[in-house]
């Protein structure tokens, strides 16, 4: 028999952490003395981002017949997950970054346990956030990393996931005003439900809020941000709040009268996470070199992804394509590479979590070895989504690897039930079997492609 105060109490909880993703929350709840006592909300929030996830996939089946494409999803969460892992090794330099400088330069010390803290800390938060999310697309170094958030030509709640690996390190120059004397924990908390509340945002199913679209980021609003034509580009970069776009002249519409078109202009056709996260610094190198003299050098790596010699500071606006009618990149990959890529990402996903929390405890040898082969497996994984001449032989040595490390002492001494390693063994085992047969089948029928 269920017991009726704890399953009030667990609706209270889950009530809370809804609350989160629309900025609903209370702040005495969620002020803390130290940083190293705010709770990671992002990773509490999981549970919920997969029944949303899941919820919209099952709307937009009922709305449309059509699923949305897995392989996309797949990328989507993956860039998310190979964000979190660097950041396991680089501890987060936006983070890292803000406590020193308030350490040691703070101008002024608010009282951390102050509402008004608190209040004041969401507006500025969000209004740093405001410039480094316009930074990261008007300094082409800096679009060289957001750019794989933009990259997907789906706009639903995976594309939230879609997130660059070195983007803090573009942020950190945007926020180091706050540390003059805003508390880190007070950053990090509102660092964290600022980005729940963006997550949402990531949706064609909501249409308008009336008046809320006035002073709140909506939808609607982000829908633009993410657009490729003319009238979107370089539209809407506020977090929670538009009204830092309305103050700016950054602020557009979105056209209901003009079907959206999504992804980068020039798109990039990839499934591969890794690629994703780092082609476009070849295109600012390539720039780089095109052009001559010192000054101009510097404006390619420091003016808009869109600037060319003679042209202004974002590039010349007239070249933007009012209107765009592609087809959207797919692979011919068949429902059972789908299906495998699938059943290894369930199985290689709970692997970031067990990091996370035994990460004081393990070397940083091992940490940074664990880490670096979850980046192998997801890059690996996006080349079977591509159907990569590499994938097989990434594949089989993939499943070597941990076959060899899950059969070392120190793993089978874990309390680890014994069925279950036995079933990772032999799907890995089985999986290593048919991807050699694959590479020996391919051999020597096709060039080897590596994107």
């Amino acid at each position: 028999m269920v017991d009726m105060g704890s399953a009030v109490e667990l609706a209270a909880k889950v009530a809370k952490k809804v609350g989160l993703f629309f900025y609903i929350a209370n702040p005495k709840e969620t002020t803390f003395e130290h940083e190293d006592q705010v709770p990671n909300y992002l990773v509490e929030a999981f549970p919920i981002f997969i029944c949303i996830i899941l919820a919209e996939q099952l709307i937009v089946r009922k709305k449309r017949g059509t699923w949305i494409p897995i392989s996309d999803s797949l990328t989507s969460m993956v860039c998310g997950i190979m964000k979190k892992t660097y950041h396991l090794v680089a501890k987060g330099m936006q983070v890292t970054s803000y406590v020193y400088i308030y350490r040691n330069y703070h101008l002024a010390e608010l009282p951390w346990d102050s509402v008004y803290t608190w209040i004041a800390a969401a507006f500025c938060f969000d209004f740093g956030y405001y410039w480094a999310h316009r930074a990261a697309h008007e300094v082409n170094l800096f679009w060289s990393a957001h750019q794989v958030h933009h990259s997907s030509e789906e706009y639903n709640l995976t594309t939230a996931a879609r997130q660059a690996v070195f983007q803090d390190w573009c942020n950190m120059f945007a926020f180091g005003f706050l540390a003059l004397f805003m508390p880190p924990s007070h950053y990090l908390v509102h660092m964290n439900i600022n980005l729940l509340y963006q997550y949402w945002l990531h949706t064609e199913l909501v249409d308008s809020l009336g008046p809320l679209e006035s002073v709140l980021n909506t939808p609607s609003h982000h829908r633009v941000h993410h657009g490729s034509t003319k009238y979107c580009i370089d539209k809407n970069y506020g977090g929670v709040l538009i009204i830092w776009d309305r103050i700016f002249g950054t602020f557009a519409w979105e056209r209901r009268d003009e079907p959206m078109v999504y992804g980068l202009i020039e798109q990039v056709d990839s499934f591969n996470p890794l690629y994703l996260q780092l082609f476009y610094l070849g295109k600012v190198y390539d720039k780089f070199r095109s052009v001559s003299g010192f000054g101009n050098k510097l404006k390619a790596i420091f003016y808009g992804p869109g600037w060319f010699p003679g042209t202004p500071r974002l590039g010349d606006p007239d070249c933007l394509p009012e209107t765009l009618v592609r087809e959207k990149f797919s692979m011919p990959t068949t429902n059972k590479a789908k299906l495998y890529a699938a059943v290894h990402f369930l199985i290689l996903f709970p692997g970031l979590s067990i990091l996370s929390t035994y990460k004081q405890e393990l070397a940083p040898i091992a940490l940074n070895a664990a880490c670096a082969y979850l980046i192998f497996s997801f890059t690996s994984l996006g080349l079977v989504l591509n159907t990569s001449h590499w994938a097989c032989w990434s594949e089989t040595a993939r499943c070597i690897v941990f076959l060899g490390f899950s059969m070392q002492p120190s793993v089978t001494e874990l309390p680890v039930p014994y069925a279950l390693l036995i079933t990772l063994q032999t799907i890995f085992l089985i999986s290593a079997v048919v991807n050699q047969s694959y590479c020996i089948t391919n051999l020597s029928t096709t060039k080897l492609k590596i994107a």
